[in-house]
Formats: C-alpha cells, structure tokens, sequence
C-alpha cells in the first residue's frame, strides 16, 4: 500500500480497486521492519463470503468463513454414542481444515467437523475453509466416508459396510479409495476384514462398544467362530485390558491345542503353558475287495434255469401261477442288477416273463 496510508485510507483505496468488495476483517502484523495486512472481503451483491474471482479461478479455494454461516450436511449420519462398557472412538484426530460446498444460503459442511467443533468451543468467529463450487455424487460420497472415519460418527461394523459399499458399487480397490479418502489402505482392509470374518454376534458387540475395534480387528484374524467368541469374552467382560489381544491372538493361531485360559495366564502372567499332545485322529481304513466264489451262483442258475423250461411244459393251478410270477420278477429285477455291475454299464431292457395260459398240457 501507499507509504503513510492510515487503515481507514486502505478500506476506501481497496474499495475503489475492488468495486463491488469491501473490506469486512483486517489483522494487522508488524514487527520494526514491516506492516503486513490480511484482508477478508465480503460481497455487498450477495450475503456470502467470497474470494477475488477472476476467469482462471479453480472451482476449489481457501477462505476464512463465518462460523455461522457453516451449515451441516443432513445427508451425513450423526454421531452414535454407545452405551457399552466403552466408547468405540477412534484415535484419529483430523487437522484438515473443513470442507464446505458453497450454497445460495451459505456453506455446506461436507468434512471436517471436529476442526469446526474446536473452533466453535474456542470461541472463535471465523474458520478456514477449503471452498468447492461443486461436487459431484462420487466426490460427495468420498467425502462422507473421510468425515464418518475421522469424526467417529458410526460405529466400526457400519464403516466397513459402507466401505465395501463404496467399492462394489465404484469397482475400485481399497488402494484406490485410499487414494480418494486420504484413510490409509490397511486402515480399510481392517474394518472390512471385520464384514467378512468377525463373527456377526461379536460385530454387535462393536456396535454397542463392549468389544473395541482393536480388540475385534485382530480377533478377527482367527478362522473359527467359536475361538473368537472365547478370546472376546474377557475383553467382553472387562478382565482384560486391549493391550494383550494382539499376543493372546498370535498365541493363538500357533497352538491350536491350548485353552484360551492357558494362553491368558501365558501372557498376562508369564507362565509357559505345556503344550499338549493332539488326540490322536482314528484312521479308518478302506474294506478290502473279496474275491466272490461264483462257482455257486453259475451252478444254482443252471438249475434254475432247467427248472423254467420243465415248467413250461406242465399244468400251473391259478394260486400257483401268480405267487410265481411275482417270485420271477423279484428274479428278473435282481438279474438286471447283476448284470448292469458285471458289464459297467445300462442293462439292456428285457420284457417281463412271458405269462403262460392255464391250459392241459399232455405229458
């Protein structure tokens, strides 16, 4: 600015070069070598706060916004507080400045309320912003993910689902909506490792902040349900603090044969648990083929066969003919068996017997 320029003189010189600007703040920062200050401009056309616009202007900028003019976004869930034995909060703490998308009515909240939060208890009255004109669906989502992660707003199992939502419905990878979200690729693969392996009675559990999302991301990493339910139950009951599950688990996975207590007593108090020896698993071996003795059967058929063509030649009473050909026929069911296993193959289909008539016959 001009040399000897007095602070209201500076208001009305950047009037005249703003035009339709005026100057709403201005921080004053001198040392004995400079004056340097900062300006925030208001539109006096439009309610809202905007940054000097040119042609070249990208559609994101930063800006220190009213407080009061920061609205939150309704399509973005609100915090669930649990009401187990713990809160199930995460340890992130975002310093991102927020993210808000400019309105007609003033800005949208779209990430970053716990820097907002903070300014808000600290008083203050303005807040820097990251400035978007538009976003679109994809962007939007992208962001709800980022805030419902740093600000905690849903428990763990709801984060996973939406996370694996997000990546079935966009067909990307967790790198990539890693990429997108600025959450760290193995941070995803835990909440949705819980989705795919925790058993769903220990994710209530999450929800409702009895087992931690530590606890349940490295019990998680045990395959059989009913393992996880035993380590979970003293995290569950409160006998035991989250900084052994990681030990407790990987005792774990390598000795299958010990109890959960003996593993606990292990690690918390040091004692080495004897390893036992597997029950022995009883081997059931195969039945050996028998050679059959078909000397028997090839004899018997022979006869049978004699006996059926002598009867043909004889008289059958009514009573006798039908109990035998029901007899022939359990005969006949039980030749096509044989010979379908003899031949490894579809017995040929053969008629039933031939039913003789009651007739006299002369011997």
């Amino acid at each position: 600015m001009p040399f000897g320029m007095t602070v209201p003189q500076v208001g009305q010189f950047s009037k005249l070069l703003l035009g339709r600007w005026r100057i709403l703040t201005i921080e004053l920062e001198c040392d004995v070598y400079s004056i340097q200050l900062n300006f925030t401009f208001h539109s006096e056309t439009n309610s809202g706060l905007n940054p000097v616009s040119n042609p070249d202007t990208q559609e994101e900028s930063k800006l220190k916004i009213p407080i009061d003019q920061i609205f939150p976004d309704p399509d973005l869930p609100r915090s669930k507080k649990p009401n187990g034995r713990r809160e199930n909060t995460r340890s992130v703490r975002s310093k991102r400045d927020p993210v808000v998308l400019s309105t007609a009515n003033g800005y949208l909240l779209l990430a970053g309320g716990r820097k907002l939060t903070a300014a808000k208890e600290a008083g203050e009255i303005l807040v820097e912003c990251t400035v978007k004109e538009e976003v679109t669906e994809q962007e939007r989502w992208e962001l709800s993910l980022a805030e419902q992660y740093h600000s905690s707003l849903v428990p763990a199992m709801e984060l996973g689902k939406a996370f694996m939502e997000y990546r079935d419905t966009h067909e990307v990878t967790q790198q990539e909506l890693a990429r997108r979200t600025g959450i760290t690729p193995g941070t995803i693969h835990h909440y949705e490792s819980l989705i795919r392996t925790l058993d769903p009675g220990l994710g209530e559990k999450v929800n409702s902040g009895e087992l931690t999302f530590k606890e349940a991301r490295s019990i998680a990493d045990i395959e059989d349900h009913v393992r996880q339910r035993e380590i979970a139950q003293p995290f569950i009951e409160g006998r035991l603090s989250s900084v052994h599950v990681e030990r407790i688990v990987g005792r774990a996975k390598t000795s299958a044969s010990l109890t959960i207590e003996d593993i606990i007593d292990e690690v918390v108090n040091g004692k080495r648990a004897p390893e036992r020896e597997p029950e022995p698993v009883a081997i059931i071996q195969p039945a050996l083929p028998v050679e059959a003795d078909t000397a028997l059967i090839e004899n018997a058929v022979l006869r049978i066969a004699g006996e059926l063509d002598v009867m043909q030649l004889q008289v059958i009473p009514e009573y006798r003919r039908l109990k035998l050909i029901s007899s022939l026929r359990i005969l006949d069911s039980r030749l096509k068996s044989a010979l379908l296993n003899l031949n490894g193959g579809v017995a040929v289909a053969s008629a039933v017997p031939r039913q003789f008539a009651a007739s006299k016959v002369k011997v």
